[in-house]
């Protein structure tokens, strides 16, 4: 019985071992856009519309800009963030990721005109200089009506509380 459980239990890691080495997140599916330094970009997403540009630095780069809702994607009467992350990512031309960076930002109430800005600094392990590269964009967002509509209502409130969620992002591949 205990010889029994040990191989089980070897084949067990084994596979997880396995898989965690043949797995890899992955963009493929999302807008992406040539990696081009310096020059200013924009990247529309399905909710988001990412204006840009990439700045060298030593050993790593910065992805600055500002991030804009798309205005016929986002209801109107959704005003307020109560949860939003951007991420960055660089990749391959088969979507692979081989860098990325992650922003987490306050609850505040949506500026549509304004955006919201960001910087990133991604820092791939390697570089080839004729690897062909691409940029693109993650986000979750949670957004409401109110303020605090997502933590005052209860769940069946028929006074208000719509939430409007969204998200986009890189995903594990095996």
């Amino acid at each position: 019985m205990m010889k029994r459980f040990a191989v089980l239990l070897c084949g067990v890691v084994c596979a997880a071992v396995l898989l965690a080495g043949c797995s890899h997140m992955s963009v493929k599916h999302l807008n992406r856009q040539h990696w081009t330094l310096e020059s200013g970009q924009s990247l529309p997403m399905k909710f988001w519309r990412f204006d840009y540009a990439v700045v060298p630095l030593e050993n790593r780069f910065a992805v600055r800009g500002t991030a804009f809702p798309v205005q016929d994607a986002i209801p109107r009467w959704a005003e307020y963030i109560g949860d939003l992350w951007f991420s960055a990512y660089l990749s391959d031309k088969e979507g692979h990721v081989v860098a990325s960076d992650l922003r987490v930002f306050q609850p505040s109430k949506l500026d549509r005109a304004q955006g919201v800005d960001f910087e990133f600094v991604l820092k791939p392990d390697t570089l080839e200089t004729d690897d062909e590269l691409y940029i693109t964009f993650g986000y979750r967002m949670k957004l409401t009506a109110n303020r605090f509509d997502d933590v005052t209502k209860s769940p069946g409130d028929p006074t208000g509380g719509e939430v409007f969620f969204a998200s986009e992002g890189a995903l594990t591949r095996y």
